[in-house]
């Protein structure tokens, strides 16, 4: 691989990460502005379904184009598991810093590496073992932070419900990718969302201030079309491999965020907790890129 090809793919993957870790950012933002949970959700997809709609007819408008088996498929991703996701995550961030949430997200690899066992009969090595174990100790020091009272132990249950949906959501999404376009399925998948919150939540509209409408707009653009759309050239560009490998700064971006923004710091436990997860995650992601190679 060309080094100008990598320095571009290493650029995407950032940009991307970083809309990504603006997510949990901006809706504690939201609900210090005093939105709601569901008002944040609905306002988040329905512009996000906007931007990804311009961007795919601008791109190919034969992305947007459906099939029965597409619309079938979006209709578990988005309208019942990315809106599960979601909503458990928006809710872990009311209760904790949006550093937490992102930590107890991102033990994700070893959960997916525990599923995948199940779903595609992958083995379990010693190498396996020791991110899992890394991981889970990261979360050990985090949730032993909850059970002291230092931080809400509903938002932990609600971050680790996110995680575990967000799993399923990945082994799923692995397997329906062999068969669609990643785009196609990303727009579906954002839209059904935005019609589930939309049935479910049947929000009243209500005139917002104009920092208010900044923040849901930065969350359907920034931290949901730019995030997926600048992953999806990194893919393209280097791999998801390297994508992944380089997409392991979202957590860090996020702390750093919370600081410079939120003026939200981490304590000691929590500090701990998110460099054993952070070693463990960028361990995960080095083993695939091994195995891939091998």
């Amino acid at each position: 691989m060309k080094q100008n090809t990598l320095l571009l793919g290493l650029v995407y993957s950032f940009i991307s990460a970083s809309a990504f870790a603006s997510l949990a950012v901006f809706v504690k933002l939201g609900y210090n502005t005093g939105l709601q949970t569901k008002e944040m959700l609905f306002y988040r997809f329905f512009s996000a379904s906007v931007f990804m709609a311009l961007f795919l007819a601008v791109k190919n408008k034969s992305y947007l184009k459906p099939t029965k088996k597409l619309l079938q498929k979006a209709l578990l991703t988005g309208g019942i598991l990315y809106t599960a996701q979601a909503f458990f995550f928006f809710s872990s961030i009311k209760y904790v810093s949006p550093s937490v949430s992102e930590l107890l997200l991102y033990l994700y690899p070893a959960f997916v590496s525990i599923l995948a066992v199940f779903f595609f009969k992958e083995t379990i090595n010693m190498y396996k073992i020791l991110y899992i174990s890394i991981i889970i100790a990261g979360f050990v020091f985090i949730f032993n932070d909850a059970l002291n009272s230092k931080i809400r132990l509903l938002g932990v249950i609600f971050g680790i419900s996110a995680m575990v949906v967000y799993s399923i959501y990945l082994i799923i999404i692995q397997h329906f990718l062999k068969e669609e376009n990643p785009l196609s399925l990303s727009f579906y998948t954002i839209l059904f969302a935005f019609v589930s919150f939309l049935l479910i939540f049947r929000p009243t509209i209500e005139p917002l201030s104009l920092y208010q409408i900044t923040i849901v707009t930065s969350l359907g653009l920034i931290s949901t079309v730019v995030a997926i759309g600048f992953l999806f050239a990194a893919i393209d560009i280097i791999g998801s491999s390297l994508t992944s490998v380089f997409s392991s700064f979202e957590p860090v971006i996020t702390i750093f965020l919370s600081m410079a923004v939120l003026k939200m710091g981490m304590n000691s436990y929590q500090i701990v907790g998110a460099v054993l997860i952070l070693f463990g995650v960028f361990l995960a992601n080095l083993y695939h890129i091994r195995s891939k190679k091998g």
